[in-house]
């Protein structure tokens, strides 16, 4: 989670208080209705009880130039996009929002490290990818391409290659694949009803 240099809030919990003191006026940049940053915003305002205004552009370069061009107070975007604004001083990082540390940016508390206390303390928004074959396909081609990449991907430099942009390389099961898919559909069913979201 990053901010504008000029925002006033240089943690999780001052932010929160911003925006308390601000409803309506904070405003922050997501890639489009109900993309990562889209969603990891709402969660936010639904836990912290607050109403950040969401933006939406086309896509999450444009979401983080218009927060370093200053349009909007924050963002919720991938670490590895936003990385090097953040080391160039063009953004200010105040957390990451997955549940433990970043390697690459090591400083950084997770949302819930900056704020134990409050109703904070349940948030967690980790990005993930899957690659998903048509209902039906045979189970030996489903094994054949996991094994494959599975072994690309658990490879000791492909694994360092990943960490230093902030990703974390699971290479997981099939079966472990769809019941965290099915977890983050119970999840996020709840953030998107509470929080009134709809496709446009």
């Amino acid at each position: 989670m990053t901010v504008h240099p000029s925002v006033p809030a240089r943690s999780i919990q001052e932010l929160v208080a911003l925006a308390k003191s601000k409803p309506g006026q904070l405003y922050y940049s997501a890639a489009g209705v109900g993309t990562n940053p889209h969603i990891a915003g709402e969660l936010f305002n639904l836990l912290a009880e607050v109403n950040i205004v969401a933006v939406q552009y086309k896509g999450g370069g444009p979401a983080d130039t218009a927060l370093i061009a200053g349009e909007v107070a924050a963002t919720f975007g991938n670490i590895s996009q936003e990385i090097a604004f953040v080391k160039a001083g063009r953004m200010r990082a105040l957390a990451v929002t997955g549940t433990k540390r970043n390697p690459a940016m090591p400083e950084l508390p997770t949302v819930v490290e900056a704020a134990p206390e409050g109703p904070l303390r349940g948030y967690e928004f980790e990005t993930w990818y899957v690659v998903a074959a048509p209902k039906g396909t045979p189970r030996a081609i489903v094994d054949t391409v996991n094994s494959h990449i599975r072994k690309a991907l658990s490879a000791p430099d492909q694994v360092k290659f990943w960490e230093e942009r902030g990703l974390t390389v699971i290479a997981s099961t099939p079966e472990e694949a769809a019941a965290h898919l099915q977890r983050e559909q119970k999840k996020w069913a709840r953030v998107i009803k509470e929080r009134g979201i709809k496709a446009e």
